[in-house]
């Protein structure tokens, strides 16, 4: 891949040799796309300033010149966090003709027809990182070490990041409130909170390695339900109670001055609270939350349609499972389906839709579902095990009395 390196009239060549020198200090090799990415920015927010589209101060906030400390003056943000510069820098570059304008920007700089918003992400993805770099790259010690999650997050933000359909082009400006203010706007129906609170949250999860990039062997290694790019599990996220809790408990408890390895993000329930795990004061501790659950949160139905057909292809691949397996296969199939089928009926119950049509559609739709849910009810019924299966019993000790009578 080729970069175009010429000069416009007010483009100093000073200003293009520090963008250079400033791709130097991104990776120990300047030429990884990491560093390439980098340099192109560098020269596309210069020329944006040269351009009338962005002021220095702009800039400066958006390449990190400007300290994190000052950023409450300077935007009105809350607190000094990595993740309002990163909102600030989405806004900036991203939103609205503003996109457009860096898109044409980027295409000059390397000579090209078309830039990918896949490739806008990766860029702006090398530019938001800059305040956690160093931490976020710090490996685990010890030979069983955990790798870092600065390149998992690269990766991620070269498959869209947070680039939702309602980020790169759209209208929307960044609410500068605390993640627990912003999920109330966003529950009572503010976008503009909405996409903020997702922008947020979706960093934190992207640069610890929760969201990372879609990957096929992902979805066959069971480590996710189904398959999904980052934008389209924050989209999914971000359209629901749980997923907008759960963005917000991501922003809140992301550590910026620590690898993701000395510290986790916990699960959640769906009204907010902290899943914890543990039988003694001990070992109780809040569960971590994992990429399986998060898609979990985001999509329940696609997730139990994803649990299913690895369950199918484990059963290809496997057709030696023993009576017990096959048993405990369909015990966790029924559980989930269960768990999903009173979710589902819940919301539909609580549904604001005024009929017709209703929210459970038409009445032959509602007597099939109560067809199935009483046939589930009645062979549930019809085969509840012995609640004493599982105890055991012990005999009375002998009636030795008198045996310590002197």
């Amino acid at each position: 891949m080729t970069t175009q390196m010429t000069e416009p009239a007010d483009f100093s060549f000073i200003t293009m040799v520090e963008s250079l020198v400033a791709g130097e200090h991104l990776e120990k090799n300047p030429w990884t796309p990491d560093a390439m990415w980098h340099n192109i920015a560098n020269q596309v927010i210069d020329i944006l300033v040269a351009r009338g589209e962005l002021n220095q101060d702009e800039a400066n906030i958006i390449t990190a010149d400007t300290p994190l400390s000052e950023l409450p003056e300077v935007i009105g943000c809350p607190s000094p966090s990595p993740i309002w510069r990163c909102i600030y820098a989405a806004y900036r570059l991203s939103s609205g003709r503003a996109f457009g304008e860096t898109k044409y920007e980027i295409r000059n700089i390397m000579a090209r027809r078309a830039v990918t918003t896949k490739q806008f992400s990766f860029m702006l993805g090398v530019v938001i990182d800059r305040d956690v770099r160093r931490v976020k790259n710090r490996k685990a010690p010890g030979a069983t070490r955990k790798p870092a999650t600065l390149q998992t997050a690269r990766n991620a933000f070269g498959d869209g990041g947070f680039f939702t359909d309602s980020v790169p082009g759209k209208r929307w400006a960044p609410v500068y409130q605390n993640p627990e203010a912003l999920l109330d706007l966003a529950l009572a129906g503010d976008s503009n909170a909405r996409i903020t609170l997702m922008i947020g949250g979706g960093y934190a999860l992207i640069m610890d390695g929760y969201l990372t990039r879609d990957r096929e062997s992902k979805f066959f290694e069971g480590t996710a339900p189904f398959r999904g790019s980052p934008p389209a599990i924050l989209g999914d996220l971000a359209s629901h109670e749980h997923g907008l809790r759960l963005l917000a408990t991501a922003w809140e408890h992301w550590n910026p001055d620590l690898p993701a390895h000395e510290y986790d993000i916990p699960d959640i329930e769906k009204d907010g609270t902290v899943i914890v795990a543990g039988e003694t004061r001990e070992t109780r501790r809040a569960l971590r939350l994992t990429e399986y659950r998060l898609y979990e949160i985001a999509s329940p139905a696609k997730a139990m349609a994803g649990f299913l057909r690895q369950q199918e292809a484990r059963k290809a691949k496997n057709q030696a499972n023993t009576p017990e397996d096959r048993d405990r296969e369909n015990r966790e199939r029924l559980v989930m389906a269960l768990e999903v089928a009173l979710d589902a009926a819940a919301g539909l119950r609580d549904s604001k839709v005024s009929s017709p049509p209703d929210p459970f559609g038409s009445h032959d739709e509602w007597e099939t579902m109560k067809g199935n849910a009483n046939a589930i009810y009645e062979i549930l019924v019809a085969n509840e095990p012995d609640e004493l299966a599982d105890f055991i019993s012990s005999e009375l000790p002998d009636d030795d009395e008198g045996e310590y009578e002197e």
